[in-house]
């Protein structure tokens, strides 16, 4: 619930107009004090079902799970818009751009998304784990040929709603799932499928609107307060996505003049000029 506090609050950092009419959410387990503070904030909310064969032991032992089953049926769980953007409630939005990017992407009917790859990522910290699921979900054909394209992260993406990109998704997810007797539930695996099998039209988008923290900790520029890309010329981050170990994980502010560096969290915590002013102050003097 933080993670997503952090995140609505991220999109509520901007002047209008925005590039979005309404914020929606899926309750996969909110208590009433956290689904009082969502109502509060204009938010939908909608518990979803289990809309795809997951195993009968796992939907009760991890309900949540059904976040990712949802994903490929979110047109209907929330009907009448043009465009879904979505993002994980462990990312958030630094820069406006990023919304702005994601809705022209995808006004064409092709997946506005971004794949996992930098310059800057470790690409060997996710190759074993997409081949393995590839692999249980599909053959060792799609382990081969997918794992070699580009393999997008299905955290943070734009697609319209009359697509053709649900409907492929959901069957795509399905086969893996009874592949795997309902066991393994990946909606990501499941997505790059769809993509390769049917040859749906994508729109990549650079890593700055997704960016891995887990496969590359960003850079803190003191100047402009932000979180930016590790090398030069240190583009501005659009999205942090808090992936894997990084989301309770400190940021460290390096002081050249001293030992002992200031740090900050890469949460979202208001406007990060006001939050990191005094430790930038430090470390300036």
């Amino acid at each position: 619930m933080p993670l997503l506090r952090g995140l609505v609050n991220s999109l509520r950092q901007f002047e209008n107009p925005l590039p979005f009419s309404d914020i929606g959410c899926l309750d996969v387990g909110l208590n009433a004090e956290n689904r009082a503070w969502i109502y509060s904030e204009g938010i939908g909310i909608v518990e979803p079902k289990w809309d795809l064969p997951v195993d009968t032991a796992l939907r009760e032992r991890t309900p949540h799970l059904r976040s990712l089953t949802a994903r490929p049926f979110l047109p209907a769980y929330f009907p009448g818009y043009d465009v879904y953007i979505w993002i994980d409630c462990d990312a958030w939005v630094q820069e406006q751009f990023v919304l702005e990017w994601l809705s022209h992407t995808s006004a064409s009917g092709a997946l506005g998304i971004v794949a996992e790859l930098d310059r800057s990522y470790d690409k060997t910290l996710t190759a074993s784990w997409r081949a393995d699921r590839l692999r249980r979900y599909y053959d060792e054909t799609a382990a081969q040929e997918i794992g070699a394209r580009n393999y997008y992260n299905a955290g943070v993406f734009a697609l319209r709603a009359d697509a053709p990109h649900w409907t492929h998704w959901a069957e795509s997810f399905e086969h893996g799932l009874r592949a795997t007797d309902g066991t393994v539930v990946c909606d990501q695996t499941a997505l790059n499928h769809a993509i390769w099998s049917r040859s749906l039209p994508v729109h990549p988008l650079p890593s700055i609107c997704n960016w891995l923290c887990h496969l590359a900790l960003p850079h803190f520029d003191i100047g402009s307060r932000k979180f930016c890309e590790p090398y030069f010329p240190h583009a501005t981050i659009g999205i942090l996505h808090l992936a894997a170990y990084t989301k309770d994980l400190t940021f460290r502010l390096h002081n050249e003049n001293g030992p002992s560096p200031a740090e900050i969290s890469l949460r979202f915590q208001g406007p990060q000029a006001q939050v990191v002013q005094e430790k930038v102050s430090e470390l300036i003097q």
